[in-house]
């Protein structure tokens, strides 16, 4: 399964919870934030959940299996060794122990090369496929994938739509969207009502990109819960919100004016930088207030 969805809604947050449940800590997802991280480090450290981060240097001597540099060798020269890589790992794992359910979580799935991560494998992750011996193209050692491993991936559709990814690799996976939940920042910033103000945003965004460039929830939320203080709401609107729809309408500040506003510096095209007790108050005005966006 892949989750996707605009950054900030929490994929990775969700396959973690998934991954905690499956490893029987389903007390940890309710927990405080300390206690659910030492929770999720426990679990990685056991054995049955992995979890890897995919980017453009990622290949298959990472994946399956590679001839790498080995440290433990004495004298000179370089020396290779064939060395397992994470999944191979798993699945010898999990045909070890055939009773249990063994997870990979893959984050950023969709930044790496998957037809070169995955390799002769693309084959042997359907599920009717499990079992199926295949000669992997390094070493030749027979290999299958057990029926007790599953995958999680997460991808920001931000960054590369769904359409983009390897059609073969597309086929094997169960896509699940993870959109933006305005209930989860319900609450009141002075006179601004932060779930109202979300939602205009997002609205705002699906109308002038697309809706795989919304914000997600996570942008304002501060160990878990809504932020609640105007010097957090600067905080996360100037340092973190702002840059991001910069970099989405880079040379177009009309496109960004369409977006925000008032709140665009019409001298400089910029978003204009303020106090943080003025914010609350022109975010209200923009977005919560009724009056009718620049794009009207």
């Amino acid at each position: 399964m892949i989750l996707h969805g605009p950054p900030g809604t929490g994929k990775t947050r969700l396959a973690l919870g998934a991954a905690l449940a499956l490893a029987g800590r389903a007390d940890a997802l309710n927990s405080a934030p300390n206690q659910r991280a030492a929770a999720q480090a426990e679990m990685l450290r056991d054995g049955r959940i992995h979890m890897v981060t995919f980017h453009p240097s990622y290949g298959y001597e990472d994946f399956v299996e590679g001839f790498k540099p080995d440290l433990s060798a004495t004298g000179p020269g370089l020396t290779l060794a064939l060395t397992d890589g994470v999944f191979h790992t798993l699945c010898a794992q999990g045909a070890a122990r055939p009773d249990e359910t063994f997870l990979l979580i893959i984050d950023e799935i969709n930044r790496g090369d998957l037809p070169r991560i995955f390799g002769e494998l693309v084959t042997l992750l359907e599920l009717d496929k499990r079992g199926l011996p295949l000669a992997l193209s390094v070493s030749r050692r027979t290999f299958s994938v057990p029926p007790n491993v599953r995958i999680i991936g997460t991808m920001n559709t931000a960054d590369r739509s769904i359409s983009h990814l390897d059609a073969a690799v597309r086929r094997r996976f169960a896509f699940l969207p993870v959109g933006p939940d305005p209930d989860a920042v319900s609450g009141s910033i002075g006179p601004l009502d932060l779930a109202l103000f979300f939602e205009a945003l997002n609205t705002r965004i699906a109308r002038h990109l697309d809706a795989d460039h919304q914000i997600g929830h996570a942008y304002l939320l501060r160990d878990g819960e809504p932020i609640a203080t105007e010097h957090d709401l600067a905080a996360a609107f100037h340092h973190e919100v702002i840059p991001l729809l910069e970099d989405y309408c880079l040379g177009r500040a009309d496109l960004l004016h369409r977006i925000l506003g008032g709140l665009v510096d019409a001298d400089t095209g910029r978003p204009a930088m303020m106090s943080p007790s003025d914010l609350a108050a022109a975010l209200a005005t923009e977005f919560t207030s009724g009056t009718p966006g620049p794009d009207a």
